[in-house]
């Protein structure tokens, strides 16, 4: 199984680098992450997994690519509390409200299309528990150079149907911003635009329509 990056990954030791999502690293000096239950969903090389473990927190980290997973397990060597899965989020089992944290970082835009990327999500949000957090980051349509990229996103959103994907939530970060970039395959700089989110799961249902 391949999310869009084996090319990249049969060709280099590291593709996307050891600094995690900076605004995860934002999120967790903000909030007591030891000790929390965290999915990063759609771990690639383990970036982010590696800091929140490093900080005490308990992460399952999945990816779609076996490549991607063995990159992750060279790379961050011994870490307590971290389990490395191979999965396809479409289908892989999840526990209903479960997690204090899931990462969805760089997963949204290599997707089939909106239903894909509706259904996906929504299974994240069931797993999260009341008054847990998403952190988010997609591609959008504002700004892609994607000329070079052997496999490019197969669904570039806009930045506020990126949003819309937690209608319901509470919102605590949005930032549409852009990046530069270079790496396995398109060893040139480029740039590229991402809307990043932190949205908190209600920690009581929301009161069905019409009601007062």
């Amino acid at each position: 199984m391949d999310g869009g990056s084996d090319h990249a990954y049969a060709t280099s030791a590291c593709v996307w680098g050891t600094d995690p999502e900076p605004l995860l690293t934002e999120t967790a000096r903000a909030a007591p992450v030891s000790g929390w239950r965290v999915l990063d969903a759609g771990c690639g090389e383990g970036r982010n997994t590696a800091h929140l473990a490093r900080l005490g927190a308990t992460v399952r980290a999945l990816d779609i690519s076996a490549l991607a997973i063995e990159h992750a397990v060279r790379t961050s060597g011994e870490l307590p509390g971290v389990s490395w899965e191979q999965a396809d989020l479409r289908d892989v089992e999840l526990p209903v409200a479960h997690y204090d944290l899931v990462v969805v970082d760089s997963v949204v835009h290599w997707l089939a299309d909106a239903d894909d990327a509706v259904r996906v999500i929504t299974r994240l949000r069931e797993a999260t528990k009341p008054g847990g957090r998403h952190l988010m980051c997609c591609f959008n349509d504002r700004h892609q150079e994607l000329d070079g990229h052997r496999a490019p996103p197969r669904f570039i959103p806009t930045h506020s149907w990126c949003l819309s994907l937690y209608d319901g939530w509470s919102v605590e970060a949005v930032r549409d911003e852009t990046f530069v970039s270079s790496h396995a395959g398109v060893p040139r700089e480029h740039g590229h635009s991402v809307t990043k989110v932190v949205a908190r799961r209600p920690t009581t249902p929301a009161p069905p329509e019409g009601a007062s």
